[in-house]
Formats: C-alpha cells, sequence, structure tokens
C-alpha cells in the first residue's frame, strides 16, 4: 500500500473537515436526486412521452452514458490538474442540462432529453470524482474507506429524495420542473463545497505527474480489472432495484406511484448507513480488508432477490429490499478505495474515474436489460431472476479476485 505525503497534523482544520465532508455529502445529496428522479414517475413519463418502459429506463441511465465516454479523459485530466477549482464549472454544466430536461420534456422531445440528460451526465461525473478524491486526500490511509463510504453516502440519500419527492413536486408544478430544481440545488452546494475545500490542510497521495508508462501499468494491472467487475455487477444490483422496484410494487400490489415511491425509497436511504459501515468494518474491525464486505454484500443481496420473489404481501416485500438496501450498499464505498490501493499513487485520480465508468456503466446498462426482460416476457417477477444471476456472479468475481487491502497485524 502507498503512504501518502503528511502536510499537516490530524487535527488541522479540523473544523474544515467535517465542513468538506458535509459540503460534499449535500452536494451528491442533490446530484443523485437529479439523476434518479425519472425512476419514480416513469408511468407519467411513458405516458407524456408515448415511449416504452426500456426507453424510459434508459433516460434515468443517460447521465451514466456520459459518465462512461468521458470517465478515462476527465480521470486522467483531473490526476494533472487542481480538482477543487472544476467543481463550480461541472455544477454549473448540470444545472445548463437540467434547464434543457425541462424544455425538452415540455415540448415533448425525446432526442432532446437524451442529450440534455447526457450533458448533465458530464457535470455529474466530475463531481462524483471530486468528492471521492477531496475525501480520500482528507484522512489518513487507515481512515480512507470510512471517509470516502461516509461521503459518497450522499448519494444513495439523494436517490431516496428523488423517489419521494420527484412525484410529489411532479403533482404540483408537473414533472418536467423537477430537474432543474435540483440543478438548481447543486449549483448551490457546489460553491459551499469549493470553499470549503480550500481551507483544509490535507494528505496529498503523490506530488508527481501520472506518466503513460503508470497509465498502461493501470490498464494492465488484472487485479484493477477484478475490481471493476465487481463494481460493474455492484451497481447493476443496485440500479435494477431503483429503477424497477416503484414500478413492480404498483403492478403487483395496486397502490399509487406516490406510494411505491415512498417504499422504494427507503432502499437507497439505508446507504446513508450501510455505505458508512461497510466502510468502517472494513477499516477498523477487519484490518482494513475489503473481500469480506464484498463477499457479504452479494450473497447476501442474491439470497434476498429470492425471498422478494416468494414475497406476497407488500410489507414483507418492502422490510426485505430495506434490509438488500443494507447489503447491497455495504460494499460501494469500498470500491474506489479498494482500486486505487492496486495503483501507483499519481494514478489514483484516473483509477477512481475507472471504477466511477464501471458503475455507471453497471448503472445503465443493468435497467435497460430489465426493462428489456419485463418487455419480452410480461412477467415483472423476471427482474428477481436477473438480480439473482447478478448477485453469484458477483460472489464468483470476489471469490477470485485478490485483496488490496491489508491487515496491521499482518503488514
Amino acid at each position: 500500500m502507498n503512504e501518502p505525503t503528511d502536510e499537516g497534523t490530524p487535527a488541522d482544520g479540523s473544523a474544515w473537515r467535517g465542513t468538506t465532508i458535509t459540503t460534499g455529502w449535500l452536494l451528491l445529496l442533490f446530484v443523485g436526486a437529479y439523476l434518479i428522479s425519472p425512476a419514480s414517475i416513469l408511468p407519467l413519463v411513458m405516458s407524456d412521452l408515448g415511449i416504452t418502459e426500456a426507453t424510459a429506463a434508459a433516460l434515468v441511465s443517460m447521465p451514466q452514458v456520459a459518465a462512461t465516454v468521458i470517465g478515462i479523459p476527465v480521470g486522467i485530466y483531473l490526476d494533472r490538474v487542481e480538482t477543487r477549482a472544476t467543481v463550480p464549472a461541472a455544477a454549473t454544466l448540470l444545472l445548463i442540462g437540467s434547464t434543457g430536461d425541462w424544455f425538452a420534456a415540455s415540448e415533448g422531445s425525446v432526442s432532446l432529453l437524451i442529450g440534455s440528460r447526457l450533458l448533465a451526465g458530464a457535470g455529474m461525473f466530475v463531481l462524483w470524482v471530486t468528492c471521492i478524491n477531496v475525501a480520500a486526500s482528507t484522512f489518513r490511509p487507515s481512515r480512507r474507506a470510512t471517509a470516502t463510504s461516509v461521503i459518497i453516502s450522499g448519494y444513495p440519500a439523494g436517490y431516496a429524495l428523488g423517489q419521494l419527492g420527484a412525484p410529489r413536486v411532479a403533482a404540483v408544478v408537473g414533472w418536467p420542473k423537477v430537474f432543474p430544481a435540483f440543478g438548481v440545488a447543486v449549483l448551490v452546494m457546489s460553491v459551499a463545497f469549493y470553499v470549503a475545500v480550500g481551507r483544509v490542510t490535507r494528505f496529498q497521495r503523490s506530488t508527481d505527474p501520472m506518466t503513460p508508462l503508470v497509465f498502461r501499468g493501470v490498464i494492465r494491472n488484472r487485479n484493477v480489472w477484478a475490481v471493476l467487475v465487481v463494481t460493474v455487477l455492484g451497481y447493476s444490483l443496485y440500479m435494477v432495484f431503483n429503477s424497477w422496484m416503484p414500478t413492480y410494487i404498483a403492478r403487483r400490489f395496486g397502490v399509487s406511484l406516490a406510494e411505491s415511491g415512498t417504499f422504494v425509497a427507503l432502499f437507497p436511504a439505508v446507504g446513508i448507513l450501510a455505505r458508512p459501515i461497510g466502510g468502517w468494518l472494513s477499516d477498523a474491525v477487519l484490518g482494513q480488508r475489503r473481500r469480506p464486505v464484498f463477499a457479504t454484500s452479494f450473497v447476501g443481496a442474491t439470497v434476498l432477490a429470492v425471498a422478494m420473489f416468494y414475497s406476497t404481501t407488500i410489507m414483507v416485500l418492502v422490510a426485505i429490499l430495506v434490509l438488500a438496501g443494507v447489503v447491497v450498499q455495504l460494499q460501494i464505498g469500498l470500491m474506489y478505495q479498494s482500486v486505487q490501493e492496486f495503483v501507483a499513487p499519481q494514478a489514483a485520480g484516473t483509477a477512481v474515474s475507472l471504477a466511477s465508468v464501471a458503475g455507471w456503466l453497471g448503472s445503465f446498462v443493468a435497467p435497460v436489460v430489465a426493462g428489456e426482460l419485463v418487455t419480452t416476457t410480461g412477467v415483472d417477477a423476471v427482474l428477481f431472476v436477473f438480480a439473482v444471476g447478478l448477485g453469484v456472479a458477483g460472489g464468483l468475481t470476489v471469490w477470485r479476485m485478490a485483496e488490496s487491502g491489508e491487515s496491521p497485524a499482518l503488514a
């Protein structure tokens, strides 16, 4: 494992360290709310735009498509610059895209809506990577998995906010105006985050620029690729439940869209605790080992998907869904810390970007595949079969992968 250069004492600027994590958490809260908001109003989107389930699900995932396309070059760029300066610009880009969403949805233009969601996704990706990089450099290596897991727990909180709030906002002002509402909030929090980051003395990983040789080492590292596969599968599980459970519950039990959105909001909401707990377990209990948490997450998700398939009452289903939200999200913060532990310190940003691209890829592909499966079979419960397949594949990958962290007792 690579040790950072200590540029200050842990107590130096401790109040601003807390402020940095808090503002970054709130920034990702509104980013997540913007991203997921179409999922909780899919029937309205499909009805007004005259599109199929698969196309509607693709609209949810368009920002991830943008992240997948730009991820690697952006990661390389962020390893060469002071990432703090990119935050307001990226937030402005997301606001422009969300405003375009409003216009496109109001005009009934699906192609324009796709384009504006892609534009917003570029800003979203930069904000995501920057928040992770800042969290990693704000604390010592022995606490980085915890810090990273804490700051990105704002994202599932944003999913919960989007699932819960979007149908209610749409009922008052119409669903097209949901998008810019979250875009404005992102811009406001980006300014607060920018100010906080500038007041923190951080632990820097490396002062050397990344070279082509280092980059080739990252790409050829089989351990990095194992983490990327785990990330694709983990996020696929996460988004299958997030994007399709509101529609499944509404159709299966005959409840309103707002009610089903409220139930499903619990699934990402538990990530507020589950993600930091996963990081804490790995850092403090397991001696910085990552694989046990990954394994627990995939095995638990597989078992719970089977249980949801056989659930006959809405309360039992929701209870299992909440538990699934915990186990699926235990590993999510660790993905970004684990991948950095396999690379040279000057490639940390690139490694995070690669993992993020893998996550966005899974987030985009899985809901679309799920939508196609539902459309082809005509059976909503096929979602759980798909989830079981993802969980089994994830468990097998973890079984074969190397350990990126290490126990202090064994170091």
